[in-house]
C-alpha cells in the first residue's frame, strides 16, 4: 500500500494526463509574427521564459472558448503578457503596454482590438495592475495563475524567488514562501473551468509543503 501522499500525487498525474493539459498553441499568421518577436525578446529570461508564455497561451486557448472569449484578443494578450519583464520586472504589467502595442501594430493586428489585448496584459498578474474587466482578461489572469501552482508552479517559484530575491534559498523557509503563493491564488479564480483544474494543483502543492515540513522535522 502506497503512502497517502504518493496516492494523491499519482491521482494528480492521472488527472493531468486525462483532462487538465493545456493545448498546443494554434496561432494565426499575425499571432505567429507576435510570437516570433516575443521569443526573441524573452529568449534570455529565466522566469517569464518563452516556454512559460507558450503554456500560459495554451491554457488561454483551452479555457477561452468555454466562456465565450474573443480568442483573437485573448491569444494576442497572452502572448505579450510578460514582454515588459525585460524592461522592469516588478512593474512589467504596466511598462509592457507600450512595447506590446508596438509589436501588435508591427504585426498587423486589428487596431480596434489592440486596447482589449493590452488589457489582458495589464490585468494578468495577481501582484499588481488593474482588476480584469473583460472575459478575456479574466481568462488571462486565471491562465497565468495555473502557472503559479502545481509541480510547475513549485519549480517556477524557486527560480523566480532566487532570481528576484523574494526567496532566500534556505530550505527551512521554503514552505512559508510557497504558502504565500498559495494565498495569492486559492479562491481567486474567475472561471469555473480554471478553478476545477487549479484544485488538484493546489492540493499537490499543499502535500508538497507538508512533505518538506516533515523532512525538516526528520519525521517520516
Amino acid at each position: 500500500m502506497l503512502p497517502s501522499h504518493f496516492q494523491i500525487s499519482l491521482k494528480y498525474c492521472e488527472r493531468l494526463s486525462k483532462r487538465e493539459r493545456y493545448s498546443k498553441m494554434e496561432l494565426t499568421k499575425i499571432q505567429e509574427k507576435v510570437w516570433e518577436q516575443v521569443k526573441t525578446e524573452l529568449a534570455d529570461e529565466p522566469v517569464a521564459s518563452p516556454d512559460h508564455v507558450e503554456r500560459m497561451t495554451g491554457w488561454c486557448q483551452l479555457l477561452g472558448p468555454k466562456v465565450g472569449a474573443d480568442m483573437e484578443v485573448l491569444s494576442a494578450g497572452a502572448l505579450l503578457h510578460d514582454v515588459g519583464v525585460v524592461i522592469n520586472r516588478k512593474n512589467h504589467y504596466t511598462v509592457g503596454r507600450t512595447r506590446a502595442a508596438e509589436i501588435l501594430k508591427e504585426a498587423g493586428f486589428p487596431e480596434e482590438k489592440i486596447e482589449d489585448a493590452l488589457h489582458v496584459l495589464e490585468a494578468h498578474s495577481r501582484y499588481g495592475g488593474p482588476d480584469p474587466r473583460t472575459t478575456e482578461a479574466k481568462v488571462g489572469q486565471d491562465a497565468d495563475a495555473l502557472e503559479y501552482i502545481g509541480a510547475i508552479g513549485i519549480l517556477r517559484a524557486l527560480v523566480r524567488g532566487l532570481n528576484d530575491g523574494s526567496f532566500n534559498g534556505r530550505i527551512s523557509d521554503f514552505p512559508e514562501f510557497l504558502q504565500s503563493i498559495l494565498a495569492k491564488v486559492e479562491d481567486t479564480f474567475h472561471t469555473k473551468e480554471a478553478e476545477a483544474i487549479g484544485r488538484s494543483r493546489l492540493e499537490y502543492m499543499k502535500i508538497f509543503i507538508e512533505r518538506v515540513e516533515k523532512e525538516l522535522k526528520s519525521e517520516e
